[in-house]
């Protein structure tokens, strides 16, 4: 969806929620994003040692009505960050462990040269496997099998250990299928069973029909691109990692704003849910009541993997730990101060992340700690 929606004025907000008095400076900065209008409709929420001290929201969804507490957004690549901390269980209990072949789980995938890549490679987005060698719908990514059996059948799209590049799409499927392989569900069920329904939280890399009256498509945000013309001429030029990854399907607004794309399983892109869900999720990484894996295991999944240039998105030197979505929402947790953050919002904005609304969050958080 497209168009220009006014700045509502702040008596008109809809705000809705809690917030600690300590953390009061966040529900500023948020009242303030909606006020000028960098967020349409959003929510923000904050676990502090795995009590929640913010869970905020406010504004409107695109066809005007108020962005409820009970509204569900698609994630974009924060869904990244979710299907990452269901691999974090598995590595926890001790069913997968990043420095083996992948093939140890998944054998097929050693064609075409791939046989030492590493499950910590995949992680790094160091695969050279960002897009796909045929031409694909979203129709085709309701096949989980036919996905995966192409992805392992390809070949690198750079040497081995030469660099890394953002999998914007394949990225969800190539350790949704190290999970499938450990433990026989998807990442969707098995984000049902582990996390959401133990949180008692609205999350999904899947969306049951039931729930497509809450999801509230999103508005891509008036004005230019920021991403720059050397980015933009590689999205042009045909056979370049940036072109594979982004046009093979399209990775567009419309399309994810159809609610077929809600209902498979893209566990990179389609995650469903609210800030308060990703908080809740994030909040199993710190020390409290929520507490569910050790500083170790934490440790071991953000530690630096990869850094530096970034074959796909060329002009943004790129360090994968936390995993930010496309338009900006974000979601982390900082095991030092006990905090798990989460911000999701419909205003896609599509310059290089963090923006300015993200920036009064998270300077107001700071503070308020």
């Amino acid at each position: 969806m497209s168009g220009h929606h006014p700045s509502p004025s702040k008596g008109d907000l809809h705000l809705w929620g809690s917030c600690e008095p300590c953390f009061a400076a966040v529900r500023e900065a948020f009242e303030t994003n909606l006020a000028v209008g960098d967020d349409l409709g959003a929510t923000v929420a904050v676990f502090h040692h795995g009590r929640q001290v913010v869970d905020i929201g406010g504004g409107f969804t695109v066809d005007g009505a108020p962005y409820a507490p009970s509204t569900l957004q698609l994630l974009y690549s924060v869904t990244k960050a979710v299907t990452t901390v269901c691999l974090m269980d598995l590595v926890q209990e001790g069913q997968v462990r990043l420095d083996d072949a992948v093939t140890d789980y998944w054998p097929e995938f050693g064609q075409n040269g791939k046989q030492s890549l590493t499950v910590r490679d995949i992680l790094g987005h160091k695969a050279g496997l960002v897009g796909f060698d045929v031409p694909v719908d979203l129709d085709w990514f309701g096949d989980w099998d036919r996905v995966v059996g192409q992805l392992a059948a390809q070949a690198p799209c750079w040497p081995l250990g030469s660099g890394h590049g953002y999998h914007a799409l394949t990225f969800g499927f190539l350790v949704g299928e190290i999970i499938r392989r450990s433990t026989g569900k998807t990442v969707g069920s098995l984000l049902q069973e582990r996390f959401s329904e133990p949180l008692g939280i609205g999350l999904f890399i899947g969306l049951p029909r039931k729930y497509e009256p809450w999801v509230t498509p999103h508005f891509d945000a008036p004005g230019g691109y920021g991403t720059g013309k050397a980015l933009m001429t590689a999205l042009e030029t045909p056979g370049t990692p940036t072109r594979r990854a982004f046009t093979n399907p399209p990775i567009d607004t419309a399309t994810f704003n159809d609610p077929r794309s809600w209902r498979m399983e893209m566990p990179a892109v389609n995650g469903i849910g609210n800030a308060r869900a990703l908080a809740a999720l994030f909040s199993t990484m710190t020390e409290g009541k929520t507490c569910r894996f050790s500083r170790e295991t934490v440790d071991d999944f953000r530690a630096e993997v990869s850094f530096g240039p970034d074959s796909v998105l060329v002009e943004q030197p790129t360090r994968f730990g936390a995993h930010n979505g496309r338009g900006g929402a974000l979601v982390f947790a900082h095991p030092e101060s006990g905090i798990a953050f989460a911000y999701v919002g419909n205003r896609l904005i599509h310059d290089p992340t963090p923006h300015g609304r993200l920036w009064r969050l998270l300077s107001a958080l700071r503070d308020s700690l």
